[in-house]
């Protein structure tokens, strides 16, 4: 059986040991998802919604704790860990609390004229057991949201964490020590082959983070068992910056944006294109932004004070990646405006800025995920919508312009799932708005109202009393009844204004008719 090493990326330490999760198990945890979903399904929404609150006061009594563990196990500072894995979570539950009842609430349609008097409604029921399969850069919000979203909407969940960052026993401690109903979320530690047989015990819906290629597999192998998938893969995003923006703040912005988490966020700025007359200076700028930074380059430790601004990047492979990208890039004529470099055996990446990429460079259209920002010159509002869209990932973007309007109409010529104007990553510290991408980013939105409603059953009832004889267009067919819908349908979708004397006249003769066939 498989053994898994987790490390400290900072100092190299193995923190614990793993074994892959034994088939028998896997099995057994999904047994009690499954038992645990009917206790669920017949909770009220606001019955579900207290027990979430009991996991809100359990993080923020325990919020250090779990800065700590977090930090430890994907080497990134301990502000970016409090701010974006525990007050998103936090903030996410607080929203729901607020407004999840009112989301899932029985909800009334419009009933066509000829269907009266029958009512239409729409329900919102849960699916059943839902896996759910996290990312190692942010492994606690990245699952928790979605955990929390397909809960309330009265599934159960298994939990498939990352092998790369499992954060062992956070989640155990927070829902033992919260009191949260037993057995509706179920861990499961393991490597890509733990995740294959979940989804081969088929639940009812499979929820991803995670690479364009894993996601490819995942979607295939649910594919097999007609299983829907929701798929949250990479992005390459985009960062327009106009010649009339405020330079300060958008290089500021820029900073945060492509440095949050050492880079490693799906929406971080990658690439920033900046109009031809400001561009050097907008350079000038990021360079020294980007050198003021405290990171953990030359530090020794894992140094997580909350005055660190950067921590250091989590895994091998990607430091790879980051590497190849920038190295390729200058040879092929890149400018190479700061960083680059790595301290030796480590994975403290400096931030770094590449000038003067062509669209035909990897750093320009390959997810870099380090702390590594692509720039450009562009020089028309045209040429800068045609540099944002000329990629295969479309998560998130951001338009920095003093012209709200020009802002404004850039915006929705982008081919993507979230925009931020004058702002960086702002979208997704909104937990009232859906999050997802299109093209190879991925399909699907969670939080907001549509995050409850991708763990929905959308489910469309017609209430009829039953007391007014056989509908309209129920048998038997004749020549009189055709000539009266035939003039029914053209009184009814001939003009915007249909003629309702009218109509109710035909309505009524067609019951007639049809009482008396």
């Amino acid at each position: 059986m498989e053994t898994i090493e987790v490390k400290n990326p900072a100092t190299g330490e193995i923190l614990y040991t793993l074994s892959e999760c034994p088939e028998e198990e896997v099995q057994a945890s999904f047994e009690r998802a499954r038992d645990a979903y009917e206790v669920v399904r017949k909770m009220t929404v606001r019955e579900r919604v207290e027990e979430a609150g009991k996991l809100r006061r359990y993080m923020v009594e325990h919020k250090e704790r779990m800065v700590e563990q977090i930090c430890r196990e994907t080497g990134k500072s301990r502000t970016d860990a409090l701010m974006a894995e525990v007050y998103s979570s936090l903030d996410m539950i607080r929203y729901y609390e607020k407004n999840a009842e009112r989301i899932l609430r029985e909800q009334k349609a419009p009933t066509p004229m000829v269907l009266f008097p029958k009512q239409s409604r729409i329900w919102f029921e849960p699916l059943g057991p839902v896996l759910v399969i996290a990312p190692w850069n942010y492994p606690f919000v990245l699952s928790f949201q979605p955990v929390i979203s397909a809960f309330l909407a009265g599934n159960s969940v298994l939990l498939k964490s990352s092998s790369y960052t499992p954060i062992k026993g956070l989640y155990e401690d927070m829902l033992e020590g919260s009191g949260f109903v037993k057995d509706a979320i179920q861990i499961i530690y393991g490597t890509r082959a733990t995740g294959k047989r979940l989804i081969d015990l088929k639940p009812r819906k499979v929820f991803f983070t995670g690479s364009v290629g894993a996601g490819r597999k995942i979607m295939a192998q649910a594919a097999e068992h007609l299983i829907p998938v929701e798929l949250e893969l990479g992005g390459k995003d985009p960062m327009l910056v106009f010649e009339d923006a405020d330079l300060g703040r958008a290089a500021t912005g820029a900073r945060w944006g492509g440095m949050v988490n050492s880079g490693q966020t799906c929406t971080s700025v990658e690439r920033i294109y900046v109009q031809e007359k400001v561009y050097e200076k907008f350079l000038a700028l990021m360079k020294e932004k980007l050198e003021g930074l405290r990171t953990l380059e030359g530090r020794t430790g894992d140094a997580n004070e909350p005055e660190l601004e950067m921590g250091c990047m989590t895994t091998d492979f990607q430091v790879k990646t980051v590497t190849e990208q920038v190295e390729e890039a200058v040879q092929q004529g890149a400018r190479l405006i700061t960083g680059g470099r790595c301290a030796p055996g480590t994975h403290k990446y400096a931030p770094t800025l590449v000038a003067d990429v062509t669209p035909d460079m990897r750093i320009a259209t390959e997810e870099s995920f380090g702390p590594v920002m692509a720039a450009a010159k562009f020089r028309t509002e045209e040429e800068a919508i045609a540099l944002a869209n000329a990629s295969p990932y479309g998560l998130s973007a951001s338009v920095w312009s003093a012209d709200l309007d020009r802002a404004v109409r850039v915006a929705r010529a982008l081919e993507t799932g979230n925009v931020s104007i004058n702002n960086a990553l702002a979208t997704q510290a909104n937990s009232a708005l859906p999050f997802g991408g299109v093209k190879d980013s991925g399909f699907g939105r969670y939080k907001g109202t549509f995050g409850l409603y991708s763990f929905c059953n959308v489910k469309s009832v017609l209430l009829d009393k039953g007391t007014l004889g056989p509908d309209l267009h129920w048998h038997p067919y004749s020549r009189e009844k055709y000539a009266l819908f035939s003039r029914l349908l053209e009184a009814f979708y001939r003009d915007t204004k249909p003629a309702w004397l009218r109509l109710s006249l035909l309505v009524f003769n067609l019951m007639r008719l049809n009482r008396r066939g």
